[in-house]
Formats: structure tokens, sequence, C-alpha cells
């Protein structure tokens, strides 16, 4: 099974569904796909601002966003199934499954991760990898040759959320991060993990 968080800049693009295609046709590995919080997101970050609520509001805000998102999307998904807990991505393991993750603040509070924006839709997908051991995945609308591992760029750039940034080390986990228009390499991306 791959992870692969499809950011939530991603949201407006084509490129969700060239992603979705491009993981349908590679037949050989099962899938989980996990959305960020998109426009929502975006739209809580400024209501926190203007209302000033605090960050926990905030964070369970986000993931109801990411939960917005997921339903907005899931009529392409119509031959994915939909899973409420990681407990049930343990149990569809076996043969080769298309699963999409229908996030709930009460199953990130099983993460530990931090509720505030320090931990982001990309934290998330991270635990979710770590608990079911499978690589990860992560797609960014940001021009960049994939990579098999972290570098300082995507750190210092904030490409990445800082819980993410500062832990992804302690993951046993392969983690790629992958430009939108690289749905193409999905195989090749695939392929290296197996190795």
């Amino acid at each position: 099974m791959v992870v692969i968080k499809i950011g939530g800049s991603l949201q407006s693009t084509d490129y969700i569904k060239k992603w979705i295609n491009a993981i349908r046709l590679n037949r050989s590995t099962s899938f989980l796909i996990i959305f960020g919080g998109g426009k929502y997101a975006d739209n809580i970050r400024y209501d926190q601002k203007e209302k000033k609520y605090d960050d926990l509001k905030a964070h369970k805000l986000a993931i109801k966003g990411m939960t917005n998102f997921t339903e907005d999307i899931l009529e392409e998904l119509e031959d994915f199934t939909v899973v409420n807990s990681i407990r049930n991505i343990k149990k569809n393991y076996k043969s080769r499954k298309l699963l999409v993750w229908m996030p709930s603040y009460e199953e990130v509070c099983d993460f530990n991760i931090p509720n505030n924006w320090d931990a982001t839709s990309d934290s998330i997908a991270l635990a979710i990898s770590k608990n079911i051991n499978a690589p990860l995945i992560v797609i960014k609308s940001v021009r960049f040759n994939y990579k098999k591992y972290i570098n300082a760029f995507f750190l210092k750039e904030n490409i990445l959320d800082k819980y993410f940034s500062n832990n992804y080390y302690s993951s046993s986990q392969k983690i790629s991060l992958v430009s939108r228009e690289k749905y193409y390499k999905l195989n090749e991306i695939c392929k290296d993990f197996s190795r």
C-alpha cells in the first residue's frame, strides 16, 4: 500500500483527475488517498485572524475542511472505497484496493500531533503512513523533481508544515515529495519504494 496525500492547492486544478487516473492505472499497488484542506483551510486561516478564535477550534475546523474537500471529490472516486478509520484500512490491506480516507477530528487526536497550524494535512498523512507502515507520496503545487528524501529546500521554504519538517526523520517510511505535474511518474516512484 502507498499513501498519497493530495495537497489542497490542487483543489481547483485538473491535476486531481490526472493523479486519480494514474492511481487507477497502476495495477500493482494498493493506494490510500488523503486530501488536504484546500480552500476550506485557507478560509479558516483567514477567519481565525478575523474572529480571533483559538488554534484548537481552527484545527478542528481545518480537519472538517479536509472532510469537505474529500466529499467534494467523491464523485470522481466511485471505484474507491471510503474508509472512516485507519483500522478499516488495515482490514482492507490484503488485496489491491483503492481507498480514500474520510477525516475525523476524533481519529486525528489519536495521532498525537499538535492541535494548531504546526500540524496540517501533511502531518496527518505522515502519521497515517507510519500507523499502517506504508510509503508516503506528498503531492504539492511546487515545481521540483520528485525526491526520495526530504532536503533543506523543502524545509526552509515551508513547503511542508512545521511538525512534518521536524518529525519526518523519525519515520521509517519512504517519503517522496512530488510536483503536481509528475503524475505520469507514479509507477516509477512506486518501483523506487519497493527497492
